[in-house]
Parts: C-alpha cells; sequence; structure tokens
C-alpha cells in the first residue's frame, strides 16, 4: 500500500499498517513531485525496513542534500531540519516551465547556486521547496513545504512534527499548525486541533495537547494556544486549508472560502480564536 501527497504522521501511518493493512501490507511513503517525474526518496518492499512517518533512503541514482537557510550544507543523518535539494540531475525532471525559463531557473535552482554563470551542474543544485530531516539511519523525514516550516527564535519547527505530536493525544482527530507573527520570536505555532465525535471541547484537552508537544519536540514547540474547533476548513476533497487558519490566527482576511466544502465553519473558528 502507497501513501503520497503530503507527510504522513506518525500514528496514521500505524493506523493504516493496522486497520488498513491488517498488518500484512508493506507501507510504501514515496516522495516524489510532479516536476521530478519519479520517486526521490521510498523504501523497497522485502529490502528496507519500514518507518512510521518516514519516506525512507534515497532512491538509486539519487543524491539528496539538506541545507540551512544560508546556504550551509547540513550533516548527513544529523537529524536537523533543512531544505531538501538534489545534487545530481536525473533523466526524469522537467526542462523548463512553459516559456518562462528564467522562472524554472529561478524557482528550483538558483537559491543554493553559488555561481550564477557556471555550467557545471554540481553548482546547481535542485532545491525540491521541501524542509526535511535526514536521521542516522540514512531515512528522510519529509517536514512539509518550506512555507510550512516554522522557524521560532531560530529554531525550524516542521509543522508535521507538531501536528503528529498532537495526533498523540487520544481525543484528538486532526490537528493543523500555522505560524503567527511575534515580535521577540519571529514567528510561533497556533495549534488547530478537532476532537473524535461526541467529544466535548475543554480546557484540560487543550493543556494535554500542549503538553504532549512538549514532550515530543520540546518547549521551543510550545503552541501559542491550542484552538479546539468543530471541524477544519477543507476542501472538496479534504485538505485542510491552512491558509484560512494562518489568516484567523494573524487577523487577516481569509480571502474568498466560498468553494470551501464547509465555508459555514470559517466565521466559527474566527469567533474562537483569540
Amino acid at each position: 500500500m502507497t501513501t503520497v501527497g503530503e507527510p504522513i504522521e506518525p500514528e496514521v501511518w500505524k493506523w493504516y499498517f493496522n486497520v488498513v493493512g491488517k498488518k500484512q501490507a508493506a507501507i510504501v511513503d514515496t516522495w516524489w513531485q510532479t516536476e521530478t517525474g519519479g520517486f526521490l526518496c521510498t523504501t523497497m518492499p522485502g529490502i528496507h525496513k519500514m518507518k512510521p512517518g518516514s519516506a525512507g533512503p534515497a532512491v538509486p541514482g539519487i543524491h539528496p542534500v539538506i541545507y540551512d537557510d544560508e546556504g550551509k550544507e547540513l550533516k548527513a543523518g544529523s537529524g536537523k531540519a533543512g531544505n531538501i535539494c538534489i545534487r545530481n540531475p536525473w533523466p526524469g525532471i522537467m526542462q523548463t516551465i512553459w516559456k518562462d525559463p528564467d522562472r524554472f531557473v529561478r524557482v528550483y535552482y538558483s537559491r543554493y547556486c553559488k555561481d550564477p554563470k557556471s555550467k557545471d551542474w554540481r553548482d546547481w543544485p535542485y532545491l525540491a521547496g521541501d524542509g526535511a530531516v535526514q536521521t542516522k539511519d540514512g531515512y528522510y523525514r519529509i517536514l512539509g513545504r518550506i512555507d510550512d516550516v516554522i522557524n521560532v527564535a531560530g529554531h525550524r519547527l516542521g509543522t508535521k512534527e507538531i501536528e503528529s505530536a498532537a495526533l498523540l493525544v487520544p481525543e484528538v482527530v486532526e490537528a493543523a499548525v500555522v505560524p503567527v507573527a511575534d515580535p521577540i520570536k519571529g514567528k510561533v505555532p497556533d495549534l488547530y486541533v478537532a476532537l473524535k465525535p461526541g467529544l466535548s471541547a475543554s480546557d484540560d484537552i487543550a493543556k494535554k495537547v500542549s503538553a504532549a508537544v512538549v514532550s515530543e519536540i520540546g518547549a521551543i514547540a510550545r503552541p501559542r494556544q491550542v484552538i479546539i474547533v468543530p471541524d477544519m476548513p477543507k476542501t472538496r476533497s479534504g485538505k485542510i486549508m491552512r491558509r484560512v487558519l494562518a489568516a484567523i490566527s494573524n487577523k487577516q482576511d481569509p480571502g474568498d472560502v466560498s468553494t470551501l466544502a464547509n465555508p459555514e465553519v470559517v466565521d466559527k473558528i474566527r469567533e474562537m480564536a483569540k
């Protein structure tokens, strides 16, 4: 069985394996993009061990590297979050953007190129636009889009890491983290959670969620607030619209929400958020 699209939280992975796969099917959590034409990281059934929430090692012929925001390469297996790139070209990579080659270079290659005049491919790592960590076993965990990585007082926190911690609380069924501007720390996380059917919001549950985040990640990741909502704003395909939640937390206009499957929930959430 496979999982694609967004990084999968470890607890969701375990449910997928135990309930859907009945502990018999191998889970292949591939990481790739439309632009790449094929898998970049994945475990191979029968060869690699599965790891909840991890895409696995790089596929043969793909050589990832993780850089920090200043362009410094993070040591392999360090477990530190950064921006994942691919060092080398490969056959499936897209060739350009239709009628906009300059944008192709700017978006995917220019950020970590040290010599824009270079014709050597070694000087042009491909920027995937995703945050990631590589653990000591060589496996990569994708943290989500770079825009979804919150920089709190110099610490890079993957939103998926915080959401995964929140889902460890038995009462929580969905979680979404958004960055909020802070005059001292730069950004801080707001954590929205929805509870399992039949449960009511309470301060005790909110405190349990906050404590779970601190326990799993550290005090630096403590949410500014935990907002328990009746439902998440979602597209008709079921994807949580985090931009709407971010706008609410930052006291901004969430824009057009008429295309949501449940636009009525936006006003309810706005009333609940402080």
